[in-house]
């Protein structure tokens, strides 16, 4: 259905683009948490120093670098999306290779 309407020059209604960027942000969202919860977690700190410990103790970095987090993982999203349509509109095949 996206394909048809990037390829038909269909005007997009605001609700759809309201939509995509809940969905990207809600999912921006859970990969943050989890990246967020792995990372404070005392026992995989201590586990493993070198590779846990990224979140900073000041609460403004945190807030920080969590919001960011979440605009990566969202950004992400969006471009392996977008690159999954021009794959899409040039061949039908093409998505299904780079998704395997």
């Amino acid at each position: 259905a996206i394909v048809s309407t990037i390829n038909s020059g269909e005007n997009v209604k605001l609700m759809a683009y309201l939509s995509l960027a809940v969905s990207l942000l809600t999912t921006g969202f859970t990969s943050a948490t989890i990246s967020y919860d792995y990372d404070t977690d005392p026992q995989k700190r201590a586990f493993n120093p070198e590779f846990y410990g990224y979140v900073p103790d000041d609460g403004r970095k945190r807030a920080l670098l969590f919001f960011m987090m979440i605009l990566m993982s969202a950004t992400q999203i969006l471009i392996k999306a977008l690159l999954i349509i021009v794959l899409a509109s040039i061949g039908s095949r093409f998505p299904v290779y780079y998704i395997l």
